[in-house]
């Protein structure tokens, strides 16, 4: 099976052959982009293990990134550096927003306004794994299910929601075990995506979920996943000021997006 962000870029790059990047801001929460045909989109801004690198990310595209053609800012979701692999992902994510909610729009069960955790049904008895820490879940799980382990690299954000900050059991064997997965987009930029649905053989759900994961569902339907949850940009150049003021989703929520999630039929 051709990899899923692979597969991403052959279906959009297609399609978008004649649009171009209009504007593109790398924040230090978010990255977002405006395509030309006034769509935008937006990733997670991974700074964490860059490389090449000792004080700050070497881009060589810096000052020329704006202007692409879409078709090929697509393909950077594919690079290992994970700030050209953010600008990938983001205009991923603005292409696939003018298909799930222009033409494509009848194709999915998509819910405005509906988280995705509130659209499916967890049981006390359920073993919930969480890989990247997405407080408003935790805090919903943590009194709720049998068990809720949560992997991310950032240890002081797990100690802040009183997590431990080594689980004390693998991420694969955690996985096979799972009823149920959440996965954050974060792991589209840093290409563990593909493997993390790889070890789940017994979960009832799996989630994708975040602003990074606001992307065509259909490869990731075929991998197992039930409900991707993600964020529709509602003002773009609102967007763009936000992170590039170093806000967050919060800020994205209160000023220029709303949530959604699309459900597999």
């Amino acid at each position: 099976m051709t990899g899923l962000i692979h597969e991403l870029v052959e279906v959009l790059s297609a399609r978008f052959q004649n649009e171009r990047l209009e504007d593109v801001r790398v924040g230090i929460f978010y990255t977002g982009v405006k395509l030309s045909t006034g769509h935008g989109g937006i990733s997670y801004t991974m700074t964490r293990n860059l490389t090449e690198t000792i004080c700050c990310p070497k881009i060589p595209m810096a000052g020329e990134i704006a202007g692409m053609r879409v078709s090929d800012a697509i393909k950077l979701a594919e690079e290992e550096d994970t700030i050209s692999s953010a600008i990938g992902v983001a205009t991923i994510n603005a292409a696939s927003q003018s298909l799930i909610f222009g033409e494509m729009k009848n194709r999915y069960n998509i819910i405005i306004g509906r988280d995705a955790l509130d659209l499916i049904d967890i049981n006390p008895s359920d073993k919930v794994v969480m890989i990247g820490a997405f407080p408003p879940y935790i805090k919903k799980l943590m009194q709720n299910v049998r068990s809720l382990t949560v992997f991310d690299d950032n240890k002081s954000a797990l100690m802040e929601l009183g997590l431990p900050t080594d689980p004390g059991i693998s991420l694969e064997s955690s996985l096979k075990d799972a009823s149920v997965a959440i996965i954050t987009g974060s792991a589209f930029v840093n290409k563990t995506i593909e493997g993390l649905l790889d070890l789940l053989s017994n979960a009832r759900e799996v989630l994708v979920i975040g602003p990074t994961a606001s992307m065509l569902p259909d490869p990731l339907f075929k991998r197992g996943v039930t409900a991707v949850g993600g964020i529709k940009i509602t003002d773009v150049e609102k967007m763009l000021r936000v992170i590039s003021e170093a806000g967050g989703a919060r800020a994205l929520f209160k000023t220029c997006a709303e949530k959604y999630t699309i459900l597999k039929c």
